[in-house]
């Protein structure tokens, strides 16, 4: 009997795929109100992140869930088909250039790849768009348990935000991390872990979207992971593009020392 109850639960918590158009928000209650293909409105629950997101009007994909009756949608991206035709476009590009690439990382001097994926506010952000300015790139997963990997990258992000903020240089770099558990890291659970660690979102961009483009990133900059105790066992390194989006320096491991970066984007920002 308790086997056949478990059973039963199990099924009842087993996500769906769906899309539907957002029809409302409502941030009180943390919900969502779609139209489904079929014409049928739902009322569903979602993160207190995605309920402020600001995904009105807009069509998304997610995970269904449906347990004691009410339904909750998690994993929420964007299904915009002109947006995801143009994902598919760089991604089909991207998968390419690293099958020529082969083993071949991208090192100082190098253009950094294209790519095309979402923020933590759900807005496309491109290689290409990035350009005109330095940028950091960085790779973490929202999920990781070792204190020593991406939580602290993302505090050496956030001391480097505070620096360029006291040295009146915030408008001026773009720190960029890519996460490599798109998966689960959705833009609404990336602005959760931002906000979480008080985040600056002003010049911080957090990016998720097309598990095959994100792959072939990773490749291309020589991150390796791997699955091991229910976790992402991975490497890390902090890459320095520079204007143009050339690879200008490579920090690798978690942490950097923003102190010592920061003569680095300086003489960076005048030579652009």
């Amino acid at each position: 009997m308790r086997n056949l109850f478990l059973l039963v639960l199990s099924a009842a918590l087993t996500a769906a795929p769906y899309e539907g158009k957002v029809v409302s928000s409502d941030t009180e209650k943390g919900a969502l109100t779609l139209l489904n293909a079929k014409g049928v409105t739902q009322v569903m629950q979602v993160s207190e992140a995605d309920s402020r997101l600001g995904w009105t009007g807009k069509q998304v994909r997610g995970d269904l869930i449906e347990s004691e009756g009410k339904l909750r949608l998690e994993t929420i991206f964007p299904a915009d088909p002109e947006q995801l035709r143009q994902v598919a476009e760089v991604t089909d590009a991207l998968r390419r250039e690293t099958a020529d690439r082969g083993r071949d990382i991208r090192s100082t001097g190098d253009l950094a790849p294209a790519f095309l994926l979402w923020d933590q506010s759900a807005k496309l952000v491109s290689s290409s768009s990035l350009r005109g300015k330095p940028y950091l790139l960085n790779f973490i997963f929202t999920r990781c348990r070792s204190a020593q990997m991406c939580p602290a990258a993302t505090a050496a992000m956030a001391g480097l935000s505070k620096s360029l903020h006291d040295a009146g240089l915030a408008d001026k770099v773009q720190l960029i991390s890519i996460t490599f558990d798109p998966a689960y890291d959705s833009p609404g659970v990336l602005r959760a872990y931002a906000e979480s660690r008080s985040t600056d979102l002003v010049n911080h961009r957090l990016l998720t979207g097309d598990k095959q483009q994100i792959r072939d990133l990773m490749t291309q900059f020589g991150i390796t992971t791997i699955q091991a105790d229910g976790t992402i066992v991975h490497n890390a390194a902090t890459l320095l593009m520079n204007a143009e989006g050339r690879i200008q320096l490579r920090l690798d491991g978690p942490r950097f020392n923003s102190e010592d970066l920061m003569p680095i984007l300086r003489k960076e920002l005048q030579t652009k």
